[in-house]
């Protein structure tokens, strides 16, 4: 193998190996908006970005309006259940499931304007109802 031959194959060898730490040192998604490996966090920003809220409960409810929060706009679950987030109603059934949130789920963009963002709407985990 020539002197420059050799020289080439050093150079192209350490770019890749510079290439590839970059690569393994890149941020994942998770590292924009983190969330326990057991919780469910729900962002008032899209990309997991804003306000957050992180519940690691699997089996109750918590209302919207009791945090300074706009509406849910982005969402992380690590729970094993699947969380509801559940809004009033005016006539009977007096609530109505707005969106469901699967276990171990994500979306950096939900696109349902508002929500969450009312007081008394409510999101739960598992088996647990806003009435009960």
């Amino acid at each position: 193998m020539s002197s420059w031959t050799k020289r080439a194959a050093t150079t192209v060898s350490g770019m890749a190996l510079v290439a590839g730490s970059l690569l393994a040192a890149a941020p994942s998604a998770q590292a924009a908006g983190t969330c326990a490996s057991d919780a469910l966090c729900i962002y008032d920003g899209s990309s997991f970005t804003g306000k957050k809220i992180s519940s690691r409960s699997t089996n109750s409810c918590f209302q919207m309006g009791v945090y300074d929060f706009d509406w849910i706009a982005s969402y992380k679950s690590n729970l094993p259940v699947e969380a509801i987030v559940w809004v009033p109603h005016d006539r009977y059934p007096w609530w109505r499931e707005a969106r469901t949130f699967p276990a171990g789920g994500s979306s950096s963009r939900i696109g349902i304007a508002g929500l969450g963002g009312e007081y008394y709407d409510q999101v739960c985990m598992g088996n647990a109802k806003p009435w009960g």
